[in-house]
């Protein structure tokens, strides 16, 4: 069985309008789910997918505290369809103390962080930041961060240079970069050889796959993790799996890709 470490099943109010937004600016064909979760529970279970991370992010100030709530409450409400959750949770660095709403999440629950730069408007080595970071790294909480600031969802090559400066200031932190800043996959990869506390997620740009090789796979095995940004994606969980299948990587490097990887970092959590 496999982890999707990057799902967004958000409140159904907040996930209405993202769909309105994927909608009406970036997409004119269907995404691979619905908004019904059960349904979309019930998918990821015949593909072979056992637990996902549940990632928020707040686009204001004064709102990832409530957010971080409602995400236990999503998982309250799935809870019972194969699935195990693991709830995420966000921070705004407009708000008043950030790194203790890290600190509150985690004790609440939560067990993984997310970032959004281009939703919040702002960059992974803003200074204000340096408090989250900390405080991820006491109670040894993953940060997914996506770094590019494209309404599309890509990432630049430029804007990597911000996220690899974070990730060297903060050492004892976890990162994740989202979707391994794909369409600048070439050079997050090689980020991985530089930073041992940087990790890289697959999770598609909507309807395009990262382009993982094989030898990228078996060099970086113990540092990349498998993603679909479900629901809103255009690739299922199977296709994606094939797809990190069709590079010819070894049994070994799938799994730890699919799975052992996050598990691996969610016992460092608890």
């Amino acid at each position: 069985m496999a982890t999707d470490v990057h799902t967004h099943l958000l409140p159904q109010r907040l996930a209405k309008k993202i769909r309105a937004f994927f909608d009406d600016f970036l997409i004119d064909q269907d995404l691979a789910y619905t908004l019904d979760y059960p349904e979309l529970l019930s998918r990821h279970v015949e593909d072979g997918i056992d637990t996902i991370w549940n990632l928020p992010y707040a686009h204001k100030p004064g709102m990832a505290a409530a957010l971080n709530e409602s995400m236990l409450e999503v998982a309250d409400e799935c809870a019972g369809y194969g699935v195990t959750f693991v709830s995420g949770c966000t921070v705004h660095p407009d708000d008043p103390d950030p790194g203790g709403d890290v600190r509150d999440a985690y004790a609440a629950g939560s067990r993984v962080l997310k970032l959004h730069c281009s939703v919040g408007d702002y960059n992974p080595d803003d200074p204000r930041l340096a408090p989250v970071y900390d405080a991820a790294a006491e109670v040894r909480m993953p940060v997914t961060i996506h770094a590019g600031h494209s309404i599309t969802g890509h990432t630049e090559a430029s804007e990597l240079a911000p996220i690899a400066a974070a990730v060297a200031a903060h050492p004892e932190t976890t990162f994740i970069l989202a979707h391994s800043g794909h369409h600048a996959y070439d050079e997050a990869i090689e980020l991985l050889a530089v930073h041992p506390n940087l990790y890289c997620d697959l999770t598609p740009v909507t309807f395009e796959p990262v382009p993982l090789t094989a030898a990228d796979a078996e060099r970086h095995s113990d540092r990349i993790l498998f993603g679909t940004d479900a629901p809103n994606t255009g690739r299922t969980a199977t296709e994606l799996l094939n797809h990190i299948r069709s590079t010819g990587l070894s049994e070994s490097a799938f799994d730890k890709i699919t799975s052992t990887n996050a598990t691996s970092l969610l016992q460092r959590a608890d």
